[in-house]
């Protein structure tokens, strides 16, 4: 039976179990990253958590909706066998009529072919660690091998562990500001995120200095043979030394040879998607899926808004 479960009946313990077993596990959907960053989450569990799937929800004007929180790609369904199609519809269909508008992600192992929503493939990139670093450099653009090459000639210096709160900073000043999407509240649940995966030995902190000053940092969690590039921030010299080229070709370097995936966050934006494929990774594609089933008139006051 697939039925939806609030925050306070969820099985931590039973929960976690289950996201560790999964083919499709993602460090997304461990409870302790969903209390971060969506408190009071709740969830559709299927028989005795066989398969699961995060609803991340909020209400406005007492108007219930489930939303994708920053910091998390996508949730959907996470199961230990091959997940079908008529397993995600079913777990679609379990969503309670009170949230009246959808707008979420789905993870790549999740397939949903309904005209009861708007579907939109999203893409990320993956780069397979499990080659040395000579057979994973081959693959490197033109572009990102000058711009290593210019990193070491301009004498940048690699730095092992920075804190939250720096790379935090760093992203809002040079990066946060100018996408202005991101409030005080979201950059407090950042830090606790980064911080959250530090406690549990699950974070990983690159800097990069130039002439004792830093210019670059980056920060990379990881879960079940998965790095996942979380956020970063970069200088206008370190753009100019290119020190993220250099901060990532470093991080390939340490872990290659490893059965490790190296997940980059992903982006749908071309230049960014551009910059993780210059590494040699590959497009994952993903569903955004989204309904609305508003009332009219809220609806026409929505797009008055918009």
């Amino acid at each position: 039976m697939i039925t939806y479960t609030e925050n306070k009946k969820i099985d931590r313990q039973k929960w976690d179990d289950c996201i560790k077993r999964c083919s499709n596990s993602s460090i997304y959907a461990y409870s302790w990253y969903l209390d971060v960053v969506c408190e009071g989450w709740s969830a559709i569990i299927l028989n005795d958590y066989e398969a699961v799937s995060p609803i991340a929800s909020r209400s406005k004007y007492n108007i219930n909706y489930i939303y994708q929180p920053f910091f998390s790609r996508y949730f959907g369904v996470f199961a230990e066998y091959k997940i079908s199609q008529e397993l995600v519809s079913g777990f679609m269909d379990a969503i309670p009529g009170k949230f009246k508008f959808l707008e979420f992600c789905l993870n790549e192992d999740n397939l949903l072919d309904s005209k009861l929503y708007d579907l939109k493939e999203k893409k990320f990139q993956v780069l397979d660690l499990d080659r040395s670093y000579n057979a994973i450099q081959k693959e490197f653009s033109d572009n990102a091998k000058r711009n290593v090459k210019k990193a070491i000639k301009s004498g940048l210096e690699i730095r092992k562990g920075i804190s939250s709160e720096k790379i935090v900073n760093l992203f809002k000043v040079t990066k946060g500001d100018e996408l202005k999407v991101f409030g005080r509240s979201d950059y407090k649940t950042l830090i606790m995120l980064m911080n959250k995966c530090n406690e549990l030995e699950r974070g990983h902190s690159i800097s990069v200095y130039s002439r004792g000053k830093l210019c670059a940092a980056a920060f990379f969690m990881f879960s079940e043979g998965r790095f996942t590039f979380l956020k970063s921030g970069v200088t206008e010299e370190g753009k100019a030394h290119g020190a993220m080229h250099f901060l990532f070709d470093y991080f390939i370097k340490v872990n290659s040879e490893k059965n490790y995936l190296l997940d980059f966050g992903g982006s749908s934006v071309e230049s960014v998607a551009r910059f993780y494929k210059n590494f040699g990774a590959k497009d994952c594609v993903y569903l955004q899926l989204k309904k609305n089933n508003l009332p009219k008139f809220v609806r026409w006051v929505k797009s008055l808004k918009s």
